[in-house]
């Protein structure tokens, strides 16, 4: 609420009250403002929700004028750094750049009006469409040669919604399919809304295959849509979720430990929160296992110790500050990839620095989706597309990390 009440004040402080327009047309524009920025807010007071199910048109039509709204801010925002920078050259004598643009304000407005337009209209059909397979090698150390090769699908962020209904989910499950996993990995936001609204929407992801199975996470938005309900719904799918739980899958007779933790958002609902520590710890137990710093250890003929590789799934990254060097590879999701370039720092900063991509080093990796869909309320996406991973695991020498 505080941050659309900024938007808000700043845009018709800096923007609409000093425009060259007509009382009304001043007036108009100010409610077209106020509108956008508290969209969720009108949500919640008419509907009583920030999700609430509308028709898909409605819900996209209505992010629209947030989504313009949030462009024009930030690009005014950069417009003003800007001018302050001439304004601070200027009184150091350093030209007269300030003085110059001053006069053009309106203009510059505009103009930034028009670009926010022209992004919207690139940013909502990229947000939309049904992402492509992005398929990544992954060096990490300590892997079996059976397992080098080993093809990880990660999907995260489906959000699957009004927005992103049935028959999205089932073309993102036909390019998983042809990507030819071996295990198909979600890392939570599977689906926005309960079992009696979602069920014919997320029914297509019964059709994964691969031949290790298919494994997930929560992440906050399955506790917001009943998860308690939607647990059995997915275990009869063939998705087998792991709420700090573990399993062990194995291709040509060696093991990969896949390990999942819930959100912290399960507490406000009475569930049990992330348990990185223990999950692993039990795990590894539960196997008869040794633990060492990454994974089980194991003698190999020529008397050498190599270790069990884990797989950690956690909706939020910001976990790898805690498990770095006891998980091979985290997969997370959560971000979006911060949804908009330029806007990623800023999302990273509230997920401990991280935003997309791969981090870490050989000895333990941490893998951030930039997702699969989002939700619905915020349908951009502008220089960061979404993606299915398809994680191909490579050996990487056994030696010290460089």
């Amino acid at each position: 609420m505080t941050f659309s009440l900024f938007l808000t004040l700043y845009i018709l402080l800096r923007v609409v009250l000093p425009a060259p327009l007509s009382l009304r047309m001043r007036l108009a524009l100010a409610v077209l403002v106020a509108a956008g920025t508290c969209k969720l807010l009108l949500f919640r007071f008419f509907f009583g929700s920030y999700s609430p199910e509308v028709p898909r048109w409605f819900q996209i039509g209505t992010g629209i004028p947030l989504g313009i709204v949030l462009l024009f801010a930030a690009l005014s925002l950069g417009r003003d750094v800007c001018l302050l920078l001439c304004l601070l050259a200027e009184r150091c004598g350093l030209g007269h750049v300030w003085t110059r643009l001053r006069p053009h304000d309106a203009r510059l407005s505009l103009g930034l009006g028009l670009l926010a337009l022209l992004l919207a209209a690139v940013a909502i059909p990229t947000a939309l469409r049904v992402p492509a397979v992005r398929e990544v090698e992954l060096a990490v150390r300590h892997l079996p040669s059976e397992l080098d090769g080993i093809r990880l699908a990660h999907l995260s962020d489906l959000h699957v919604s009004r927005t992103f209904g049935r028959a999205w989910t089932a073309e993102l499950v036909e390019r998983v399919n042809a990507a030819r996993p071996d295990v198909v990995l979600l890392t939570g936001d599977i689906m926005d809304g309960s079992p009696a609204l979602r069920a014919d929407d997320i029914r297509p992801l019964a059709d994964l295959r691969s031949s290790l199975g298919t494994y997930a996470c929560t992440g906050n938005h399955e506790y917001y849509s009943d998860y308690p309900a939607w647990r059995p719904l997915l275990r009869q799918m063939g998705i087998t979720m792991l709420d700090n739980a573990s399993v062990s899958v194995a291709r040509g007779g060696k093991e990969l430990f896949l390990l999942g933790v819930t959100d912290p958002a399960a507490a406000r609902f009475g569930l049990p929160g992330p348990d990185a520590e223990g999950t692993l710890q039990r795990g590894l137990d539960a196997a008869r296992a040794l633990i060492a710093p990454v994974g089980r250890t194991e003698t190999r003929p020529d008397g050498t110790r190599a270790r069990v590789p884990v797989i950690l799934l956690s909706h939020r990254p910001a976990l790898f500050d805690a498990v770095r060097g006891k998980v091979t590879v985290q997969l997370s999701g959560h971000t979006h990839g911060g949804s908009i370039l330029g806007v990623d720092w800023l999302v990273a900063a509230f997920n401990g620095g991280y935003v997309r991509g791969i981090y870490g080093d050989e000895d333990s990796r941490l893998v951030v989706s930039s997702g699969c869909g989002l939700w619905g309320g915020f349908p951009y996406r502008l220089g960061v597309p979404g993606e299915i991973l398809l994680l191909v695991l490579r050996r990487a020498g056994d030696g010290p990390a460089s």
